[in-house]
């Protein structure tokens, strides 16, 4: 009896060393993307986009019943007397509009939000998709630069060493190098972690296991602006942006409530003066969404252009600074300039590249902003 015991414990152990040893190889393997293979695969994985087409069709079910309905309704003169004796005012109107079409409105309205909505769940998460693309395409080549920094600093600090040994340099060059190094350490180590980071948060928005190895093919490169019409990007946006046509589906239920209402009850009434401010109301929102979105676009694009002027004007500074540290450095060698004056030189150069940097990844994600503001846009934070 224990050795069939055993037997059986022997086979538990190595089945579950078998399947952990599996885990760490599967976790090892790594997962190459295109921005656009990237995309591809979120779009046929998403959950989200799954239960945007669940909602698609229970509004399609909802539509075709509320037609059914409407079909078979009769209005309050097919009642007989008794029938319409028992039943209320609100009951007579309720089927009143019932019999006008309005509830079958209603139910269009849902399916035709529920389409959209679906477009809008694409949309949005193709472009979390591209955002989280390029938030790992920066911080990949922000580690790279922090890495630069600390090899500099390190090679700074070995030549302070060498010099004070010779006599050639004061303990205050020393020291500031030192601090130099350490603070490119706590750059580099910063910049690992903000990796890690975004290397789970791409994985979360794919749909793949946190610790997933990703290899991305595409680079953060940028491109000249896309040529645009502004005023044919507002037109177009006014047509597709799911807040407008949900606003304009809303005005237009609430405009038939109205006109159903002022049919039953008199103009001075409660129900009457409820349904004038719910159709106004809704024709506000309207308005008011119109102007969103025309501004949505019109700033989308200015970021655009703010974006890639910035780096054409970054670009000429790191130029101009690289020189400044090469003259430093040679100062430096020559005995004429201290550590710190290189330091100082290096910390410029370096902080501009970053800032040049932190601009093509503004500019990439301004770019993907604008090219969707004339579409169907995106889900709030949140929304899908």
């Amino acid at each position: 009896m224990k050795k069939k015991l055993l037997a059986v414990v022997l086979c538990v152990v190595t089945a579950c060393a078998l399947f952990v040893s599996a885990g760490a190889d599967e976790a090892k393997d790594t997962v190459t993307f295109s921005l656009q293979q990237a995309v591809d695969y979120a779009l046929e994985n998403s959950a989200a986009i799954k239960l945007s087409y669940t909602a698609v069709d229970k509004a399609e079910v909802g539509y075709r019943e509320a037609k059914s309905a409407y079909d078979k309704a009769d209005d309050a003169g097919g009642l007989s007397r008794e029938e319409r004796m028992l039943m209320s005012s609100q009951m007579l109107f309720e089927n009143y509009k019932l019999t006008e079409g309005f509830y079958k409105e209603m139910a269009d309205m849902g399916r035709t939000l529920a389409k959209k909505g679906r477009e809008q769940t694409i949309e949005t998460v193709k472009m979390a998709v591209q955002n989280a693309y390029f938030n790992l395409l920066f911080v990949k080549e922000k580690a790279q630069i922090q890495k630069s920094i600390l090899d500099s600093a390190k090679k700074d600090m070995d030549i302070a060493n060498k010099k004070y040994e010779l006599g050639m340099v004061s303990q205050v060059d020393v020291l500031s190098s030192e601090a130099a190094l350490e603070s490119a350490k706590l750059g580099y180590n910063t910049a690992l972690r903000d990796l890690e980071y975004q290397v789970m948060s791409f994985n979360k928005t794919l749909g793949l296991p946190l610790k997933t190895e990703v290899t991305l093919t595409d680079s953060l490169a940028f491109e000249e602006p896309p040529e645009a019409d502004l005023e044919e990007r507002v037109t177009l946006a006014l047509q597709n942006r799911y807040e407008v046509i949900a606003a304009k589906e809303q005005y237009r239920v609430n405009e038939l409530n109205h006109k159903l209402t002022l049919g039953w009850y008199p103009e001075n009434t409660f129900a009457t003066r409820q349904a004038r401010y719910d159709m106004e109301n809704s024709h506000h929102k309207l308005v008011s969404a119109e102007q969103d979105v025309e501004l949505s676009v019109r700033k989308a694009y200015m970021d655009m252009q703010s974006a890639y002027e910035s780096i054409r004007v970054l670009g000429k500074n790191v130029e101009r600074l690289e020189k400044a540290y090469d003259i430093a450095r040679l100062r430096y060698d020559t005995g004429m300039a201290t550590s710190q004056e290189v330091v100082n030189a290096l910390n410029a150069l370096n902080d501009i590249k970053l800032q040049r940097l932190q601009a093509i990844h503004g500019y990439n994600l301004a770019k993907i902003q604008f090219e969707a503001s004339s579409g169907i846009g995106v889900a709030a934070p949140g929304g899908f």
